[in-house]
């Protein structure tokens, strides 16, 4: 595939995994990283993709992040790759094994710009777009079924067969436990 102005090669994203995983292994600070990988380019696309992932980086934003904001240059493989290093800081380890996996596809077409084949589903990009209603709507029915519990509970008669009824029980029960379960999903996905 010819290079265009606008994209890079999987031998090029190889040799930049390779170079980063180097380096970040002789532990060289991270900015230092950015200006070496900017130096050593002869393309002037990706010395401006590496000025701005390294802007960003400066600001404090996470290394997945900055490489997310190039998704025709970096594929989803690659930014939870990254990310995932991050989180288990072994960023040169994983530079390393991408650009193991970006050598054995020199060539082929770029990971960004892969198309699926035959219109595959893919259920991680639906869940990502639609999370947030998914979120809501299962807050909905957590705050309904505990409402309905609670109501359920508040207009029982006196001499009912309340505490040991089970439908207002079952209710709170399942409210409780969809509105923590809404929680600690929402918690953990803003880490990310």
């Amino acid at each position: 595939m010819p290079e265009q102005d606008s994209e890079l090669t999987n031998a090029q994203l190889a040799a930049m995994c390779r170079q980063f995983a180097s380096l970040m292994h002789a532990e060289i600070n991270i900015l230092d990283i950015f200006d070496t990988l900017r130096e050593q380019s002869d393309s002037a696309f990706f010395q401006e993709v590496i000025d701005s992932i390294r802007e960003d980086v400066e600001m404090g934003r996470t290394l997945a992040t900055a490489f997310s904001r190039y998704p025709q240059t970096f594929s989803p493989f690659f930014i939870s790759m990254v990310r995932q290093g991050e989180l288990e800081g072994e960023l040169d380890r994983t530079f390393d094994l991408l650009a193991d996996h970006f050598e054995s596809r020199m060539d082929e077409t770029v990971d960004a710009h892969r198309r699926r084949e035959g219109g595959a589903f893919d259920l991680e990009t639906v869940a990502a777009v639609f999370q947030w209603l998914f979120i809501w709507l299962t807050a909905l029915l957590a705050f309904a079924a505990l409402g309905a519990g609670l109501v359920w509970y508040a207009t029982a008669p006196a001499e009912g067969g309340l505490p040991g009824e089970t439908i207002p029980n079952v209710l709170l029960l399942v409210g409780f436990i969809m509105l923590l379960g809404v929680i600690v999903f929402s918690r953990g996905r803003k880490r990310r």
